[in-house]
C-alpha cells in the first residue's frame, strides 16, 4: 500500500533544514496536492468570499493575497509598542497596549547565541536577588533562551517550525516570551544576543538579532516582582513570524478533557506480512477525540494493542503513527533511541516534540480546531524504512465552535479584559497554494492548460518556503515519452499541464543577485523535463546520476552546451565541470548557469547524435544532489555515460528533436499583500526577471529554444 504522503515529504527534509535552492521532489508534489485539498475545503466552507481576479500589467499578472492563496498567513503587527500584562487572579491576566517602554541595555551582551556551542548553547541561567511570582511559583532563577523565551525550568530546544497556538497550549514548561520562535528558522535569521539587567523591582531581558539581512529584531521583556509582565517591540525589521506567549505549562496527565467521540477498532486486523514482534504495537484498538480545557485545542488519542517496545526495533528501524484530520496530518516516529513528532501545523519533525504525547501503548496527538463542521480523523500505523502499512482506523469528530480560543488578536483585545492562560498570538508565515494561484489566473482569463508550459509565482511577502527551499517546481506534464519512468505521470498518457514554479519572495536569497536569479529560474523551469530519468548500467536500470532527487549528483560531469556567463560552466540542474589533475583526481568548477547536452536532449532541443558522452565519478564523498563546492578535489572512479543508456531505459524521446516544441510560454504572477497593489519598483523587478529568463534561456539553449513571458489577452474569434 502507498505510504502516507506527508510522511514522505517530512522524510525529505532534515531536522536541521539548510534551505537548499530547490525543494522539487515527488514528495513535495504530494504536499502541494494536500495543500490544495485544504484550500478546496476552506473555499467550500466560505461561500461568501468571492474569488479574486488577477490584474494584468505589462504582460504579467498581479494578485492580492487572501486566505485561499497563502493559508494561515498572519504577519506580525505589534512593532513600536508595548504590551503590559497585569495578574488578575488564578491563571489570568489583563492586558493593555501602551507606547513603547523600552530600556536601552547597557554593556556587553551576556551571550551571543549565534556563536554559542555545547549542549547548553540555547539558554543561559540567571539567578535573581528577589523572587518573581510566576505561574503560581516563587521563582528565583530564570532560564533565558535563544528562542526569545524566559523559562522557569531548563528549556528544551524548540524544534518545530512555528511556535503557534498548539505549541503555546501544549508546551510542557512554563514560558513567557515577547516573540517566541523555534530552532526551525531560515538561515538568514541569526540567533540573538541577549542582555539581562536588574532594576530594583524587576528583571529586564533584551534579545537583539541584527547581524544578517533581511531578518532581525530588537525585543524586550520586563518581569516585575508584583507579577506584571511587559513585552516591548522596538524593532522587528522584516520578521513576520513568532508568538507573544504567556503559558504556565501543559501536563498531559492533568489537563481537562471533554470527550467528543470514541470508536473501537477490530483487533489484530493488520496485513499478514506485519512482523509478529511489531503487530500488537501497530494494532489500533481504540480512538478517542477530546476537546482540551474548554478551548479550541483538541486531541486524538490512539490506544494500541500493546505498549510500544523499542527493544523489538532493529537499528535504523522505526514504527510510525499518523493521524490525518481533514487535509492536515500529524506524525509520531519512534526508533530504538528516538521519538520525532511532526505537528498538524508543521512540515518537519521535532525531536520529542510537544505536539504529541506517548505513554506506553497510548499516543495522543494535539491540534487546533480549524473547522466549523464534523470531520473525519484517520489513523494509520507503519513500520520499517519503507513505511509498510500496519493498521488503519477512522473516527468522525463533531467540530462545533469552541467556547474560547488560545490564539487572540492582541491588537484589538479591549483593555482590562481578563485573559486566561495560555495567552498567545501566533504570527505565522502562510503556505502558498500554487495550484490556487494558477486556478485564479486560468479561470479569470479563460486560459487553457494546454497553452502554457509554466507559471512562475513570486510574492512581495514571505511564506513558509523560506524554511526549506529557495524555490520549487510542481510536476506538470509536457506530454513527452522517453524522459522518465512510466510511474512519473509526465508522459503522453496524461493530460498536458503547466509546471507551477513557487519562486519565493521577489528579491530574497537567490533572487538578490542576477546570476543566481537566472540560475534558479532556469533550474525550476528545467524541471518540466528534468531530471527524472534512469540509465541502464551493467544491464540494470539505475539512478547512478541522480541518486537522491530530481537533480544530478555533485559528482556528475555536466558541462553546459552553450555558456551563459563564462567558460567551463555546468548545468543549472546540478553536477559540475570536472578537470582531470596530474595525480588522477578531478577538480570541480561549480558555475551552474546553462543546460548540458543531456538536458537539451531531454528538453527536445538536441538530437541523440549531438549529445557527447559524459561521465560521473563513483565512490566520492561529494553530495548526492546539486553541485560540488568550487575547487573541490574528487578521487573517484570515472564511469563514462552515453545517451543510449537513457534510451535503453525509457525508449527514444517522443516527439523527437525534429518534431518537438521549440517555443515555450511562461506566465509570471506576483502575489502582493492583501489590499496592497504592487509598487512601480516591484513591477520593474518582476519585468527584469522576465527579461532575464527569456534572454538566458535563449543563450543556454544556443537559440534553439525561445521563451515568451508576456501575456496578451486572446483576441475575439470571428463567428463562423
Amino acid at each position: 500500500m502507498r505510504p502516507l504522503l506527508p510522511v514522505l515529504f517530512l522524510l525529505a527534509i532534515p531536522l536541521q533544514a539548510i534551505e537548499p535552492m530547490c525543494g522539487t521532489s515527488r514528495a513535495n508534489d504530494e504536499r502541494v496536492q494536500a495543500i490544495h485539498e485544504q484550500t478546496r475545503a476552506r473555499i467550500a466552507s466560505d461561500t461568501d468570499q468571492p474569488p479574486r481576479k488577477p490584474t494584468v500589467r505589462d504582460g504579467a499578472f498581479y494578485l492580492q493575497n487572501d486566505a485561499s492563496i497563502a493559508a494561515n498567513y498572519r504577519p506580525f503587527d505589534l512593532a513600536g509598542q508595548s504590551l503590559v500584562f497585569t495578574p488578575a487572579g488564578n491563571d489570568a491576566f489583563t492586558m493593555r497596549r501602551t507606547a513603547l517602554q523600552y530600556t536601552e541595555p547597557a554593556g556587553a551582551p551576556l551571550r551571543d547565541f549565534q556563536t554559542a556551542s555545547g549542549p547548553d548553547w540555547h539558554y543561559v541561567a540567571h539567578d535573581l536577588p528577589f523572587a518573581l511570582p510566576l505561574f503560581g511559583k516563587s521563582v528565583t532563577r530564570i532560564y533565558v533562551s535563544a528562542f526569545n523565551g524566559i523559562h522557569v525550568d531548563v528549556p528544551p530546544i524548540e524544534g518545530s517550525t512555528h511556535f503557534d497556538s498548539v505549541e503555546a497550549a501544549v508546551h510542557r514548561g512554563a514560558v513567557l516570551s515577547p516573540l517566541m520562535i523555534t530552532e526551525g528558522k531560515p538561515r538568514f535569521l541569526e540567533y540573538p544576543r541577549v542582555w539581562i539587567q536588574q532594576a530594583e523591582d524587576a528583571v529586564i531581558v533584551t534579545w537583539r538579532s541584527v547581524g544578517n539581512a533581511p531578518f532581525g529584531y530588537d525585543l524586550q521583556a520586563r518581569v516585575a516582582t508584583d507579577g506584571k509582565v511587559t513585552f516591548s517591540y522596538r524593532d522587528v525589521v522584516a520578521m513576520r513570524w513568532g508568538t507573544p506567549v504567556l503559558a504556565s505549562g501543559f501536563d498531559p496527565a492533568q489537563v481537562q478533557r471533554a470527550l467528543l467521540r470514541n470508536e473501537t477498532d477490530k483487533p489484530d486486523d493488520l496485513p499478514n506480512a506485519t512482523p509478529a514482534a511489531l503487530r500488537a504495537m501497530l494494532d489500533v484498538q481504540k480512538i478517542d477525540a477530546y476537546r482540551l480545557s474548554n478551548s479550541d485545542i483538541y486531541s486524538v488519542r490512539v490506544t494500541l494493542g500493546a505498549p510500544i517496545d523499542r527493544t523489538q526495533l532493529q537499528d535504523g528501524q522505526v514504527v510510525t503513527y499518523a493521524v490525518t484530520v481533514g487535509p492536515e496530518s500529524a506524525i509520531v516516529e519512534i526508533g530504538r533511541d528516538t521519538t520525532r513528532v511532526a505537528a498538524f501545523t508543521s512540515f518537519r519533525y521535532a525531536e520529542n516534540g510537544a505536539a504529541a504525547h506517548v505513554d506506553g501503548g497510548v499516543i495522543e496527538f494535539y491540534g487546533v480546531h480549524r473547522f466549523g463542521f464534523d470531520i473525519t480523523a484517520r489513523v494509520r500505523t507503519y513500520y520499517g524504512v519503507e513505511h509498510s502499512m500496519g493498521d488503519t482506523a477512522a473516527i468522525g469528530i463533531p467540530f462545533t465552535l469552541p467556547p474560547h480560543t488560545v490564539a487572540r488578536d492582541l491588537s484589538i483585545v479591549a483593555e482590562d479584559t481578563p485573559l486566561t492562560l495560555p495567552i498567545a498570538e501566533p504570527f505565522v508565515l502562510g503556505t502558498l497554494d500554487p495550484v490556487r494561484v494558477w486556478d485564479l489566473v486560468r479561470k479569470g482569463y479563460g486560459l487553457s492548460t494546454y497553452d502554457y508550459d509554466a507559471v512562475a509565482i513570486y510574492q512581495t511577502f514571505f511564506t513558509d518556503i523560506i524554511w526549506y527551499a529557495g524555490a520549487y517546481a510542481t510536476r506538470g506534464n509536457a506530454q513527452v515519452d522517453g524522459i522518465a519512468s512510466g510511474s512519473r505521470g509526465i508522459d503522453q498518457r496524461y493530460p498536458r499541464a503547466p509546471t507551477l514554479l513557487h519562486m519565493n519572495q521577489l528579491a530574497y536569497n537567490y533572487h538578490s543577485v542576477t546570476e543566481r536569479a537566472s540560475q534558479v529560474m532556469l533550474h525550476e523551469f528545467g524541471h518540466r523535463w528534468l531530471y527524472h530519468f534512469q540509465i541502464v548500467e551493467d544491464g540494470e536500470e539505475t539512478n547512478a546520476l541522480n541518486p537522491a532527487s530530481s537533480h544530478p549528483a555533485a559528482f556528475v560531469h555536466t558541462p553546459s552546451a552553450f555558456p551563459v556567463y563564462g567558460e567551463h560552466e555546468s548545468s543549472v540542474m546540478g553536477g559540475g565541470y570536472f578537470t582531470p589533475q596530474p595525480d588522477g583526481s578531478y577538480k570541480a568548477h561549480a558555475a551552474n548557469h546553462g543546460f548540458s547536452w543531456t538536458d537539451l536532449y531531454l528538453m527536445g532541443l538536441a538530437t541523440p547524435e549531438e549529445v557527447p558522452p559524459w561521465f560521473y565519478l563513483a565512490g566520492t564523498d561529494l553530495p548526492l544532489e546539486y553541485w560540488p563546492a568550487e575547487g573541490a578535489i574528487a578521487n573517484g572512479e570515472k564511469r563514462d555515460v552515453h545517451v543510449g543508456q537513457i534510451i535503453a531505459a525509457h525508449g527514444p524521446r517522443i516527439p523527437s528533436a525534429a518534431l518537438s516544441q521549440k517555443q515555450f510560454r511562461v506566465l509570471f504572477v506576483l502575489v502582493t499583500e492583501a489590499g496592497v497593489e504592487a509598487t512601480d519598483a516591484e513591477v520593474a523587478k518582476l519585468n527584469g526577471w522576465r527579461a532575464l529568463m527569456e534572454r538566458n534561456f535563449a543563450t543556454a539553449t544556443g537559440g534553439r529554444g525561445k521563451l515568451i513571458t508576456t501575456f496578451s489577452r486572446p483576441g475575439k474569434r470571428r463567428p463562423t
